[in-house]
């Protein structure tokens, strides 16, 4: 009996380890990355490089390039403290493939009144209160979005912003409902890599 105990202790170890493998089996990316495509995904991707986008999210569920004209780096500083020229060529590259413009331009007063103007409509970034609070990055990023998909949203577009992460690492994802909750659920175990609305 003694001699068999150890091997009943393996046997549930190894059972229990196959057991937990198949219950976390995760979904390979190229299933993901299929959906994804399907979804659109890379309607906008630069088509020279479109292939190449393909097999990108197909195998490695790369989202993050920069020629599909789905994401941008902001930098939520750069944003906050009215640095538009970080961004704004690159956006305005995104939008144009839309046929949107989005012109931005800061208020005289911008650093008392913390106001820009977004293709005319006058717009309070974020507060004295959030300045001194130190929650101005994120306000001034969320107000700015947020304001950016109402436009789209007017324009019937499918598509709206999402952002992903904070601070310098600042992402701006344009989405549709639908590429955002493949998205998600990829990385249902990875609360970071998923984008938030603004």
């Amino acid at each position: 009996m003694k001699h068999l105990i150890p091997s009943i202790i393996l046997l549930l170890c190894f059972g229990c380890s196959d057991h937990k493998t198949t219950s976390n089996n995760q979904t390979p990316d190229s299933v993901f990355g299929s959906k994804l495509i399907a979804a659109d995904f890379l309607i906008y991707a630069d088509s020279l490089t479109i292939n190449e986008q393909t097999e990108q999210v197909k195998n490695s569920f790369d989202i993050y390039d920069e020629r599909n004209y789905k994401i941008l780096h902001i930098d939520a500083e750069e944003l906050a403290e009215f640095n538009f020229d970080f961004f704004q060529p690159q956006l305005n590259e995104i939008l144009g493939k839309r046929n949107f413009h989005l012109d931005v331009k800061a208020t005289n007063n911008y650093e008392t009144s913390h106001e820009v103007f977004l293709n005319g409509e006058k717009l309070k970034l974020f507060t004295n209160e959030e300045l001194e609070k130190g929650d101005f990055l994120a306000k001034a990023s969320r107000t700015f979005f947020k304001k950016l998909n109402e436009f789209l949203k007017k324009q019937h577009f499918k598509e709206s912003f999402f952002l992903l992460y904070s601070d310098n690492d600042l992402q701006a994802l344009l989405l549709t409902d639908k590429q955002f909750q493949i998205i998600a659920e990829r990385y249902e175990n990875e609360p970071i890599e998923i984008p938030y609305r603004p």
